[in-house]
């Protein structure tokens, strides 16, 4: 009853106070809890006393009782202290920080309490303070007790004394709730700390050393209650680190808990890096929690985003590094981490995203950030959708603004941009309104039309490019690499058909076809490699897997009409390759049906080469040489011919115009 009196009784309030501090000086020590609960109540509710006197009345009292017998009493009487001392503090703007400055001293008297509850409390206290001086909050991190504190006049009493007094309770008081052995204390001390932090610039330096230790802290709970309060501080330009801090704070990148790396990366979404030093840090130790855990990799990529917008000085400055590593991973037939280039990627590409000026950048970069496009565009969706980014980065990608100052080209060298052509369309559309306002409507609507489609042929151009660069890989075993590579080459294809002409979905529609294929065809050289022994539960797999490559391919011929004599020889390259590697191995039984089709595929691109006056590839006269061989019903087929043959095989590059289709 005493404990709820605050809110079930309706009477005086000086009439009620009186009631419940007779009940703190009862004998039995759970009546006086409960009154001192009740006082807590009062202030809970939302309870209102001009009577000064009386709230000091009720404040002095739980200051007594602070060095109560028992540790309930002693837990409830800091409640009060905490509570009803702000109270008393904002009864009078003049006497403000005296008691201010009283009740913080009381609170931090209470950190070495025996009862780990009541320390707890103590700093849960230290939360609500709105006022401290800064001498008492640099005593609370310093054990000696400090004889140089400033003569402060308040409230017209001289508090020189008093000084000393509130300097010998608040002594080292936050550093021994950090080195408390309860991980409840200590996760309550970085709570308060998050409070403390803001009153006073001097103190949140020098609490920074404090919280640095505590990220090596056992308990995870504590490390990330740690983090949560630097992620505070970096919120109100409060953290400031130095070198000193650098191994121990980005060591919280590859903490084992998922938590704690998460709010390290709030950290450094917000904060303000004040040297060069520390952003390479920074990012290398990224790049490790995202090597480590490729789980975090959404989240990895969003911080790099705004790390890269928060300090485009530096990303500037290691752009030459960065940008031979992408270069040499991307143009070079090497195997490389994609989710590492991707970071890069992104952090290159952040910096100068939404400004006119891409500076420093090459704009090939932006070239490269579009075959990632569906895997990094989450890390912009704070700033811009997909579709925005896409057209950012092809704009980008053709800027003349670029200075290469500090990227060394090798001689004849340039930087292509992601569309040829001097008169590649804008994605903006007031830049395009700008620069027809004269023109009359339909004028203007049939040049953005043209535009546009100008614009949907290098997109599938672009997108066709690509697949020729992967045979080497596919041939190396790299599969893992193309597929990645060729999801999101289809992505972006995928992007930009929903909002196309027939004609050009048309275009678009072989273009993802020709991805499956090259996305099944790198599925089935694999188990061929020489490292691979196709076993007996594999052969019935990869007969099904040639099968469907088949039909895919046979589909490229007969779905789309209008190809050019090239891109049919390109084509039934591919028919051929697939009925090479049908019979090529002795595992896989050579049917006649597939040698008989295969000679008629020959025989339709001889015909072909000769309408056209083309020059056959190599492996077409390879193929040709083995057909020779071979006598009417293939008794003589060897599959060790046909596996030769497949050494000679190079993807072509298709090249889409406006008439096919």
């Amino acid at each position: 009853m005493l404990r709820n009196a605050g809110s079930s009784f309706k009477v005086r309030p000086g009439l009620l106070l009186a009631v419940l501090l007779g009940f703190t000086k009862d004998p039995y020590p759970y009546v006086t809890d409960a009154a001192l609960e009740g006082l807590v109540r009062f202030i809970e509710c939302g309870g209102e006393l001009k009577d000064v006197g009386l709230v000091d009345a009720c404040y002095q009292r739980a200051v007594q009782l602070l060095r109560d017998f028992d540790p309930c009493v002693r837990y409830s009487a800091v409640r009060v202290v905490a509570s009803w001392g702000m109270m008393l503090a904002a009864s009078s703007s003049e006497m403000k920080a005296y008691w201010s400055n009283d009740v913080f001293a009381k609170l931090c008297s209470m950190a070495r309490d025996m009862n780990m509850k009541v320390r707890v409390e103590a700093f849960n206290g230290l939360r609500k303070m709105e006022m401290v001086s800064e001498d008492l909050l640099l005593q609370s991190l310093a054990k000696r007790v400090s004889g140089h504190g400033k003569q402060k006049e308040t409230g017209g009493q001289s508090t020189s004394e008093q000084c000393v007094m509130l300097a010998s309770s608040v002594a080292g008081a936050l550093v021994h709730g950090l080195a408390n052995e309860f991980f409840e204390v200590r996760k309550s001390v970085c709570e308060s700390l998050r409070t403390l932090t803001s009153l006073s610039a001097e103190f949140a330096r020098e609490a920074l050393d404090s919280l640095m230790d505590v990220l090596n802290d056992d308990s995870a709970v504590v490390r990330l209650q740690a983090l949560e309060t630097m992620h505070h501080m970096a919120i109100n330009g409060r953290l400031k680190l130095h070198e000193k801090h650098l191994h121990m704070f980005l060591g919280a990148l590859v903490d084992d808990s998922w938590d704690v790396r998460y709010t390290y990366r709030k950290i450094l979404k917000v904060m303000k890096l004040n040297n060069l030093a520390l952003f390479k840090s920074s990012v290398d130790r990224l790049l490790r929690n995202l090597d480590s855990y490729p789980q975090d990799e959404a989240d990895v990529f969003s911080t790099f985003s705004h790390l890269g917008r928060n300090h485009k000085k530096f990303v500037s400055l290691i752009m030459k590094d960065t940008f031979e590593e992408v270069e040499t991973a991307l143009e070079g037939n090497v195997e490389f981490d994609s989710a590492r280039i991707a970071a890069l990627l992104i952090l290159s590409i952040s910096a100068p995203l939404l400004n006119v000026d891409v500076g420093r950048i090459p704009p090939v970069m932006f070239s490269y950030a579009v075959t990632f496009l569906g895997r990094i565009y989450n890390a912009f969706s704070d700033i811009m959708d997909r579709d925005s980014l896409l057209a950012c980065l092809c704009e980008k990608s053709r800027s003349t603004q670029y200075s290469a100052t500090n990227i060394n080209l090798t001689v004849g060298e340039e930087q292509l941009p992601l569309f040829e052509g001097d008169n590649a369309p804008k994605f903006s559309s007031n830049e395009v309104i700008g620069a027809h306002i004269t023109r009359e409507p339909k004028e203007l609507a049939d040049n953005q039309i043209q535009q546009q489609q100008s614009l949907n042929d290098e997109v599938i151009n672009y997108i066709l490019a690509k697949p020729p660069a992967m045979w080497l890989r596919i041939q190396s075993g790299h599969t893992n690499e193309v597929l990645r590579s060729l999801r999101c080459l289809k992505e972006l294809a995928a992007m930009k058909h929903d909002s196309l002409g027939s004609g050009d979905a048309d275009a678009l529609a072989f273009t993802i076809l020709y991805l499956r294929v090259i996305e099944l065809l790198a599925k089935v050289w694999e188990p061929l490699l020489p490292s691979k022994k196709l076993c007996s539960q594999r052969i019935g797999k990869m007969e099904f897997k040639l099968g469907k490559l088949g039909r895919r391919v046979k589909e490229l011929m007969s779905r789309f009409i209008g190809l050019s004599a090239e891109e049919e020889l390109n084509v039934l390259e591919l028919m051929l390759l697939t009925c090479a590697l049908r019979i090529c191995k002795s595992e896989i039984i050579c049917h006649n049906h597939t040698l008989k089709w295969l000679k008629t595929l020959y025989l339709r691109v001889e015909s072909i080469l000769k309408e056209s006056s083309a020059l056959p590839s190599n492996f077409v006269v390879e193929l040709g040489k083995v057909l020779s061989t071979i006598s009417t019903d293939g008794t003589s087929c060897s599959p060790l011919q046909f596996d030769a043959c497949l050494k000679f095989f190079s993807l072509k590059q298709f090249m889409l115009h406006e008439t096919n289709m």
